[in-house]
């Protein structure tokens, strides 16, 4: 992922997002996860966003999108394979921005889509995928579904692309605690959510329209899976899920606590055996004998970090922590208020049939 790249400050501000590629995303995550690809090849659902820029109001429109093809397992590592398959992809993906630009379809690359369970899931993969794209532009996003939160009533698309100090890292590849901290990054700062507005057609909100005024339009066939209180499993998958990343946070905590003694006492010796030979050589100056070297203080091997990626893995542990947390928050918050309604609800109902026995009895007397 090392490579020379000028960073230049995205102007975006908020995604315009039309409702045809949220109906493409959802559609084939649902498939997917219906056939049972995704639990087999254990990769998630992604596909790519064509749309275009507008500069003059700090806007990116997605207006339409496509999958991608899902990487095949190759037998004995075979690299030639793994090549001529990655060839195929992109000259796959070449193909269809070709037949949008025939078809006169916005063919320009802004980004690429990814379903994670919880909205999580932020994994090293993804940053390089997302600094391969912000490298081809700036402006290019990510945008994260959660089918797990979509199913229980609510569609939840998230737009996220790395931040301006994480890109310069990235492009370095290089996550040392002492870079990290002189850049000033956190998990919170690593990744920027931009606004996300969806756009209907005009037919579509008058179709929307009729629907809901329509007389044969039930809409108490439907209303009862907003009530839908069966999460314990989606909640309890979360908590495990931060439980491990909590208990891989503590092992870097002690992995940050060890190179933080070394290296303290690394400095402390290198200042201390600098300290000694300026003095040495002070002694040597006023007898008119030549200085010693610095080089071997110099080339003293600093203590190195044991983790394999630096800081990074416990940055993406943190934010998908975050991740979960604020899932776990919502579906609890809303589950508590689907309680109190389907309460009144149910006391409601008791009450009316409570009712109407009584003017029963009354009218048989």
């Amino acid at each position: 992922m090392s490579m020379s790249v000028t960073i230049t400050a995205p102007s975006v501000k908020h995604i315009l997002l039309d409702s045809l590629v949220v109906m493409k995303i959802v559609k084939h995550v649902d498939s997917e996860l219906h056939a049972g690809i995704s639990e087999v090849s254990g990769d998630a659902c992604a596909g790519v966003l064509t749309g275009l820029v507008f500069l003059d109001d700090s806007r990116l429109e997605i207006t339409n999108c496509f999958p991608t093809v899902r990487n095949e397992p190759v037998i004995d590592d075979d690299a030639n394979a793994a090549a001529q398959y990655e060839e195929q992809k992109q000259q796959e993906m070449l193909d269809m921005l070709r037949k949008f630009r025939t078809m006169n379809i916005d063919y320009e690359i802004v980004g690429f889509y990814q379903s994670h369970q919880f909205g999580a899931g932020f994994s090293h993969d993804l940053v390089e995928s997302m600094f391969d794209y912000q490298a081809m532009g700036p402006e290019n996003v990510v945008l994260i579904y959660d089918p797990i939160k979509t199913r229980q009533g609510q569609l939840s698309l998230r737009a996220w692309r790395l931040s301006t100090a994480a890109l310069d890292l990235a492009s370095k590849n290089d996550w040392r605690p002492e870079l990290v901290k002189a850049a000033g990054l956190t998990y919170q700062n690593m990744f920027e959510e931009l606004p996300i507005i969806i756009k209907s057609s005009y037919l579509n909100n008058v179709l929307m329209s009729e629907l809901a005024l329509s007389k044969s339009y039930s809409s108490e066939k439907y209303s009862t899976r907003h009530f839908d209180l069966g999460s314990k499993k989606s909640l309890e998958k979360s908590v495990r899920a931060m439980m491990a990343n909590v208990d891989e946070l503590n092992k870097s905590i002690q992995s940050l606590t060890k190179y933080t003694i070394d290296k303290q006492r690394h400095d402390n010796m290198v200042f201390s055996m600098t300290q000694k030979r300026q003095q040495e050589n002070e002694a040597r100056a006023a007898r008119g004998d030549p200085p010693l070297p610095m080089d071997d203080i110099k080339r003293q091997k600093a203590p190195q970090l044991q983790t394999r990626n630096g800081l990074l893995d416990e940055l993406l542990a943190s934010f998908d922590t975050n991740a979960l947390a604020d899932f776990s928050k919502t579906v609890t918050s809303e589950n508590i208020t689907k309680l109190f309604i389907a309460e009144a609800v149910a006391e409601e109902k008791v009450q009316g049939s409570k009712d109407r026995t009584l003017s029963s009895v009354s009218s048989t007397r």
